[in-house]
């Protein structure tokens, strides 16, 4: 029975370690993305590479950061409605690797 406990407990540990790393490489892929989008003043490429990252991280987000992703999504660059979101998303991601 101990061995039973102890593998399911190794194996939920093994899970929730995964899920973390998976996350943390989506958000900070995802926010490097838009700081070479920036530094390429919205290239064709940066917006692939932003896109890419975008789903990425939908697929391991909690509900928050999946709401506040569509959110940002549905804004115009550079407003201040897209820098709001940002910020509030940021603040989600932040909350969601703790």
């Amino acid at each position: 029975m101990t061995a039973v406990v102890q593998s399911w407990l190794s194996l939920r540990a093994q899970t929730k370690n995964r899920s973390f790393q998976e996350r943390k490489e989506a958000y900070i892929g995802l926010l490097e993305s838009w700081v070479r989008q920036e530094n390429d003043n919205f290239s064709e490429t940066s917006l692939f590479d932003v896109g890419h990252w975008v789903l990425r991280a939908e697929l391991v987000a909690s509900a928050k950061v999946f709401s506040l992703l569509k959110m940002w999504q549905e804004t115009v660059p550079g407003s201040m409605e897209r820098k709001q979101t940002t910020d509030a998303l940021k603040a989600a991601m932040r909350q969601d690797l703790r």
